[in-house]
């Protein structure tokens, strides 16, 4: 009761959506507003990239991109691990989004400039979009204990989703006011903002549910291991290998059922709309992705915080995957267009919504070493390798049957069933081991050492 009276206006109008406790209330706005700005640079110069990329080069240039990404990440990540072992978290986060800040000036320079450099933007854009989110709530992570943090990151989230919805309709605007080098200057402008917010939401964490000091460095077992970065600190973790394993099969089936989609939306506008499929095809996508948009805002912000107070981090890691299951096997067993585009807006609702809070969310009681090198080497490099894998099923399935894309719907059905059993696995190690730390001492609900110390490895 006496916390009931302590807390504001704000923090009882959040507590309609979670449990949100006194003094927590301007921390958890200024990550909200950082999260939103973080989207809407990104959002600013996503049309960009696209515009540049076919203007001076064309789809196929675009596809190579993928592969480039991937293999400038690998150099990347033992990068950025050394920067991690040589900084505080707040210098990492703030030194990171300072290069973007320096990288966005120099393309804005070279644009007024008349230098063509579509392809390098459209990757450097690509693996921005990915870093400066990992960074993000590697940032949230290391700022709350585990019980905070499952309490309030549903909540942060709304940001990310209201953020990208904002930025896109910006940039639409924006495209013909200022054109892609205002909109980059922008999109730097914005990216500035979001670096002076971290260091005030940081103070503003209450006692209660601030994150422990961070133990010991667990030593390397040599130079190997300092130069791997990210991919060593995963590697010595069963743990983290099934993190990663989940973020590669999520983009797996995410990237293989845009193939589907495709396919099957042709064949679609070829008879409903014959000598207009381009505007049929436009009009649908818009549509498609502002549905999505649309209900993933609203889980993030209605259920997502509710389902991992009540039902637990581990269980609210299966209803994506499950649900993915029973869409994909109707799918299989009664081929609809209709019920393609119900199933592929809910993987793609729940998946930005709870699945991706879920598991930003297992590294809350880790170390720092976890939460900045492993988780960017996961959010990155893992999340591009699920694009590529696809990629290769749908170059040797299309070679090798003759059925037609319709086939990929069971491939994608094994890949969910192989996510919702990974999924499993990863939130019973989860429970395990943060179970056992909780049960060990009594710092589990006010930020002691217990779950750290467990998850540090």
């Amino acid at each position: 009761m006496s916390d009931l009276r302590q807390r504001s206006g704000f923090e009882r109008l959040l507590s309609l959506f979670t449990s949100v406790r006194a003094g927590e209330g301007r921390c958890v706005a200024l990550l909200c507003l950082q999260a939103f700005l973080l989207m809407v640079a990104y959002y600013l110069i996503r049309p960009v990239r696209e515009a540049l990329i076919l203007t001076e080069g064309d789809p196929e240039i675009r596809s190579y991109a993928v592969g480039v990404q991937a293999a400038i990440l690998i150099l990347v990540i033992p990068a950025y691990g050394a920067l991690v072992r040589h900084a505080n978290p707040g210098g990492v986060y703030r030194r990171v989004n300072l290069l973007f800040v320096f990288n966005l000036l120099i393309f804005f320079v070279l644009g007024q400039a008349g230098y063509r450099f579509g392809f390098v933007f459209f990757v450097w854009a690509s693996i921005f979009a990915v870093m400066a989110v990992t960074q993000f709530w590697a940032f949230a992570t290391d700022l709350f204990n585990a019980h905070a943090g499952q309490r309030l990151f549903g909540i942060i989230a709304i940001g990310v989703s209201a953020g990208a919805w904002v930025g896109s309709r910006l940039a639409q605007a924006g495209f013909e006011a200022v054109g892609p080098y205002g909109l980059m200057l922008a999109s730097a402008l914005v990216l500035t903002i979001v670096i002076g917010l971290g260091a005030r939401a940081r103070v503003r964490v209450p006692a209660p549910a601030r994150a422990e000091d961070a133990p010991a460095p667990v030593p390397n077992s040599g130079r190997t291991a300092r130069w791997l970065g990210g991919f060593a600190v995963i590697g010595r973790s069963r743990y983290l290998v099934g993190i990663a394993a989940l973020v590669v099969l999520i983009n797996w089936i995410t990237s293989t059922g845009d193939y589907v989609l495709s396919c099957w939306l042709i064949e679609v506008a070829r008879l409903e709309a014959p000598g207009t499929q381009g505007v049929f095809i436009g009009r649908f996508m818009g549509s498609f992705y502002s549905t999505i948009t649309l209900i993933g805002f609203l889980i993030q912000l209605l259920l997502v915080s509710r389902i991992i107070q009540f039902a637990g981090l581990a269980r609210a890691l299966l209803v994506t995957p499950v649900a993915l299951v029973v869409g994909f096997l109707l799918l299989g067993i009664l081929p609809v267009f209709l019920l393609l585009q119900s199933v592929l807006v809910m993987q793609r609702s729940l998946d930005y919504s709870l699945l991706n809070t879920a598991r930003n969310a297992l590294l809350l009681p880790a170390s720092r070493d976890v939460k900045y090198q492993a988780k960017t080497a996961i959010d990155t490099f893992f999340y591009r390798g699920g694009d590529l894998l696809s990629t290769l099923a749908i170059f040797a399935g299309v070679r090798l049957f003759d059925e037609g894309y319709q086939q990929f719907v069971w491939m994608i059905l094994v890949l969910c069933i192989t996510l919702a059993l990974v999924a499993w696995l990863v939130g019973r190690e989860y429970s395990r081991r943060y179970g056992a730390a909780a049960g060990s001492g009594s710092g589990g609900a006010q930020g002691g050492v217990g779950p750290r110390a467990v998850l540090a490895q």
